[in-house]
C-alpha cells in the first residue's frame, strides 16, 4: 500500500496490482464486468489502483498506470486513469470526487507526472470537469487487436503539474485504458 488517508470512515489507499488481496482483486473484477462487461475493447492493465473503502468494504476503485504517449510525435509521459467505478448504492456522495483527488494528488507529488489523461462517455464529461478535468478535441489513434482506433468518447486532460496541454495528434502508443 503506497499511501492512506482517512475521511470519518472513508478509507482511501494506494495499490499495486501486485499488493491486491483476491478479495479486492474480486471488488474490482466484477465492478468492471458489472459497469463494462459488454465493451468490445481491449485496454491495458492499471499499475496502481485507488480504492475507497466505507468501513473496511470497497465500495469505489479507479486505476493508475504510467505510459509514454506522444503529442504531434512528440514523446510525453502521463498517467492515465481509468475505470472511476462506485458501488451503485454510495453514488451521489463524494466517493469518486474523493479519490480522484488522491489519484490526482498521487500522480502529481508520488509520480511527478505532468498529466492525467482519461476517457470517457460524453454524458459523464461534465461529472470530470466539476473534478477539475477540461475535454481536449485532438485527433488521437490507440491499438486494439483489430488494428488502429481513435477513441469514440471525450478524451480529458487534468494538468496536475501546472503545465498547458500540448495541442496535436495524441497517440496512445498502445492500448487504451
Amino acid at each position: 500500500m503506497l499511501c492512506t488517508s482517512m475521511i470519518n470512515d472513508f478509507e482511501i489507499s494506494i495499490s499495486t496490482v501486485n499488493e491486491l488481496n483476491p478479495r479486492i482483486a474480486g471488488f474490482i473484477r466484477r465492478a468492471y464486468d458489472r459497469e463494462f462487461g459488454d465493451d468490445s475493447m481491449v485496454y491495458a492493465n492499471p499499475q496502481w489502483y485507488v480504492l475507497g473503502f466505507l468501513r473496511d468494504e470497497p465500495i469505489t476503485q479507479l486505476g493508475v498506470l504510467q505510459r509514454t504517449i506522444t503529442v504531434n510525435q512528440n514523446p510525453l509521459l502521463i498517467a492515465g486513469v481509468s475505470f472511476l467505478i462506485t458501488e451503485p448504492q454510495y453514488r451521489g456522495r463524494g466517493y469518486a470526487t474523493a479519490i480522484m483527488s488522491e489519484a490526482i494528488a498521487f500522480i502529481e507529488h508520488k509520480l511527478s507526472l505532468p498529466f492525467g489523461l482519461l476517457t470517457c462517455k460524453p454524458q459523464l464529461a461534465s461529472f470530470y470537469v466539476r473534478m477539475g478535468w477540461k475535454a481536449i478535441a485532438e485527433p488521437n489513434v490507440f491499438v486494439q487487436p483489430t488494428g488502429n482506433r481513435s477513441c469514440g468518447g471525450v478524451i480529458m486532460v487534468n494538468e496536475c503539474g501546472g503545465s498547458p496541454w500540448p495541442e496535436g495528434k495524441i497517440d496512445l502508443c498502445g492500448l487504451p485504458w
